[in-house]
């Protein structure tokens, strides 16, 4: 989706409210009800100061990669049409001396998707290239909720606090969608680096997911598209948000933009 102009929507549509989904905390900003087809937005990666976990231990350090941790930083991207789907990065375990840890230290890439046709679940096979794992969490009326990840070997895709990315959302044919990650800028945060010397991390590189079922994207039906700055807390969707200590800074997001058609071109808009 490079190379594409940008030109401003000249439209007025009045805002909608947004409906927040309880069990986190969260600062979300949402698109207008408008034909899009995708949106991108370049994000520097924030250094989470984790504060919950199991047992209630009390950490000492940016995270504890030896205690499961209770609260997870997410950034990510969505779009809803027919159904809503989310994509982004998010806390999760990643490997340490080829052992997986306990908790959760390394931004990795998911989406999050609701389908009732091409549904792609299954587990990881590594030597079928099936590099990915797509889990059913729910079910109802034949619409199925799946929440889909990378294999944690592969270190390229673990991004780090101070990275720099480029997160495209986009449609390579009608109801379907695809997440892009590019790397523009490598951290040079001390924790980092050092982070990524001692555990011997890959070189971090663009990511493509595989396409996911998405009705209505990649076609004319209005939808609305968002970006989110999460706190995420495990076994708490849809509850009540636990108050914590729980610190995520410096996450900057430095553009956003829509993907538009005007005369079957595409355009971006802020």
């Amino acid at each position: 989706m490079d190379n594409i102009a940008v030109k401003p929507l000249e439209i007025k549509i009045a805002l909608q409210k947004q409906a927040c989904f309880g069990g986190a905390w969260y600062h979300k900003v949402m698109s207008i009800e408008y034909p899009f087809y995708g949106i991108e937005g370049t994000v520097t990666l924030p250094i989470p100061f984790i504060r919950r976990y199991d047992q209630n231990y009390k950490a000492k350090h940016v995270v504890d990669l030896n205690h499961k941790n209770l609260d997870v930083s997410s950034i990510y991207m969505g779009g809803h049409a027919s159904d809503e789907s989310d994509v982004g990065l998010a806390l999760f375990r990643g490997y340490l001396d080829d052992q997986i840890s306990t908790g959760a230290f390394v931004y990795r890439p998911f989406w999050r998707y609701i389908t009732d046709e091409f549904e792609d679940i299954g587990t990881y096979d590594l030597e079928k290239g099936r590099n990915y794992a797509a889990t059913l969490l729910s079910e109802r009326n034949g619409i199925k909720n799946i929440y889909a990840q990378y294999h944690p070997s592969f270190t390229e895709y673990y991004y780090l606090p101070g990275d720099t990315l480029k997160l495209s959302l986009f449609s390579p044919k009608p109801n379907f969608m695809q997440l892009q990650i590019t790397v523009i800028d490598v951290s040079r945060l001390p924790y980092s680096a050092n982070l990524r010397r001692r555990y011997q991390m890959k070189v971090p590189q663009t990511f493509l997911s595989p396409m996911f079922s998405s009705k209505g994207h990649g076609t004319d039906m209005p939808k609305t598209y968002k970006r989110v700055n999460a706190i995420d807390q495990v076994r708490n969707e849809g509850k009540e948000a636990i108050l914590t200590k729980t610190e995520i800074l410096n996450a900057q997001w430095k553009n956003c933009f829509l993907y538009y058609k005007e005369n079957n071109t595409l355009f971006k808009t802020l």
